[in-house]
């Protein structure tokens, strides 16, 4: 997941060369399934930054309120699509949550896996996020 513009900077220019390296023309000697293999590699790296790409531009372009949670994993992230919609920087949303710049830098990093389910809860509180949602 792309969480800054630096972030989001480097993607581009990644996917940028990749995108060139797919198209250019196999070097000599090497056999064929090898380059077929590493060409089905860097299309799946290719796709995967060009996902992670669009889901930063959508989120630069909502707003914290479009954000949905569908599962687990979207709940952990949600203050990362929070502060990315509200075009908050690091800083600015630790002092909205209450919880140092350099550990939200660390949360992020992790995807918010290594906190707690308190620091979570209250994180979540004070961005003033409420799950609605029913047994299936």
């Amino acid at each position: 997941m792309i969480t800054s513009d630096k972030q989001y900077a480097a993607a581009k220019k990644q996917l940028a060369l990749l995108t060139t390296s797919v198209s250019s023309a196999r070097k000599e000697g090497v056999p064929d399934f090898i380059a077929q293999a590493g060409k089905a590699q860097m299309q799946e790296l290719i796709s995967e930054i060009q996902m992670n790409i669009e889901e930063y531009e959508h989120l630069k372009e909502s707003k914290p309120s479009d954000i949905e949670i569908h599962s687990l994993d979207d709940l952990m992230i949600v203050p990362i699509r929070y502060r990315i919609a509200a075009h908050m920087s690091i800083e600015a949303f630790s002092r909205k949550v209450g919880v140092s710049a350099r550990q939200i830098a660390r949360y992020e990093t992790e995807n918010y896996q290594n906190t707690n389910s308190s620091t979570l809860r209250k994180i979540l509180e004070m961005l003033d996020i409420h799950l609605d949602g029913k047994v299936a």
